[in-house]
């Protein structure tokens, strides 16, 4: 194997900058600014929640369809018109006042996020020495709560009244995003590439590795359904956060929809706590340790009533979601050969996906007046979600894929 010529730290941070662009300002930073198009009586919050989901439903396709790309140059060419999708959605939805025009955006920027989440990490990590790939790949998640944070405070600071002027700030924000970007696709995307090419001394072209050994088990199985419950066991706090606010305090949903800061706050601590963890801390036992964070965070939702414990909850949510995520990236590299790593994260990252789609659209008509029953169902989930971690263990890195972790 080639060994690249960039340093690992900065390809890392570049495809940090990529899930800041495609989750933090595109998915995450549309509460804040959907509160605003709210305040100032432009759309309903009924619009605002199809929206909402319109963009999910576009993130769910970009994930399917990157998990179909084969040829390296299909899946840069998309990666690249995705970049550019997510800034140019985010500028015209500045000037948009039409349900329509701001519906065909946000699925175009969610089916962008959805390649961005499912390609660049991949790619950013490859060329990580092996003792720190884990580590690699928690910075690059980082990035999504690292984003959503500079885009919550860039508004509070620059467009805290104006949802036009927020709109602007956050595609400014992406244009300077999507430099480094670029010189991820550009320089690193190639000596990538050569990488993840399996050797051929004959000169003929190898057998794939996943046709020389990779099976589907109990174990694999159990940790893409653990990632399902990851998606769904997160509404209750990502979704209805603000709304829980408003009830439990009596504050106005718009100055509620500021708290959720702490859920960006908690994502990126969650991401930068797993790269910190020692080499020798196993994966596979790290991540139903960090369930716990999941259901703890989840039951303080339930209980708590007071602004200081609904925060908490936020953080250990946000700390929880990242954590995992990182962590799962990096143990899917244990159990299946590079050559399908990237396409097995994409369908696991779809399968998220479909598990907070599934769980909103099950709960929803609790929202109004059984929000209590809502976080119990969750906290349910999180029981499920701590299972399937648990069954996971049971496979112990296979020597022929695993990184020294």
């Amino acid at each position: 194997m080639k060994t690249s010529s960039i340093p690992w730290l900065v390809q890392t941070l570049a495809g940090s900058c990529a899930l800041g662009l495609g989750l933090g300002l595109v998915r995450f930073d549309f509460a804040v600014v959907g509160r605003l198009m709210l305040h100032d009586g432009a759309f309903t919050a009924e619009s605002l929640g199809q929206l909402s989901s319109l963009n999910l439903a576009g993130y769910l396709l970009g994930c399917a369809h990157h998990a179909q790309l084969r040829k390296p140059e299909d899946r840069r060419l998309v990666l690249w018109v995705s970049v550019v999708l997510v800034v140019l959605s985010l500028g015209f939805e500045a000037f948009s006042n039409t349900f329509t025009i701001h519906a065909v955006w946000r699925v175009l920027a969610g089916w962008s996020a959805g390649h961005l989440m499912s390609g660049i990490p991949g790619i950013a990590t490859a060329t990580a020495p092996k003792h720190r790939r884990r580590r690699a790949a928690s910075l690059v998640m980082a990035g999504a709560g690292s984003g959503a944070l500079l885009g919550s405070f860039a508004i509070a600071l620059l467009a805290p009244e104006s949802a036009h002027l927020a709109w602007l700030v956050l595609m400014a924000i992406g244009l300077a995003l999507a430099f480094p970007i670029g010189w991820l696709l550009t320089k690193a995307f190639p000596q990538v590439d050569q990488q993840l090419q399996p050797p051929s001394p004959t000169g003929k072209a190898s057998t794939p590795p996943h046709r020389e050994g990779f099976r589907l088990s109990l174990p694999l199985v159990a940790l893409v359904m653990a990632y399902f419950f990851v998606g769904a066991g997160q509404i209750p706090v990502v979704l209805y956060e603000p709304l829980r606010v408003s009830e439990k305090l009596g504050a106005d949903p718009l100055l509620s929809s500021a708290s959720l800061s702490i859920l960006g706050f908690g994502c990126s601590f969650g991401a930068l706590l797993a790269a910190s963890f020692p080499i020798g801390w196993s994966t596979r036992w790290l991540l139903p340790i960090i369930a716990f964070v999941g259901l703890i965070g989840n039951s303080l939702f339930l209980v708590s009533e007071s602004i200081e414990g609904l925060a908490i909850a936020t953080f250990f949510v946000g700390a929880w979601i990242w954590l995992n995520t990182s962590l799962t990236f990096h143990r899917l590299s244990e159990m299946v050969p590079a050559s399908i790593h990237g396409q097995t994260w994409a369908l696991t990252t779809m399968i998220a996906g479909v598990g907070a789609s599934l769980f909103s659209f099950v709960t929803s008509p609790l929202a109004n007046s059984q929000m209590d029953k809502l976080i119990q169902l969750g906290i349910a989930v999180m029981l499920i979600h701590l299972a399937m971690d648990l069954l996971q263990i049971r496979s112990k890195p296979e020597p022929k894929y695993a990184e020294k972790t």
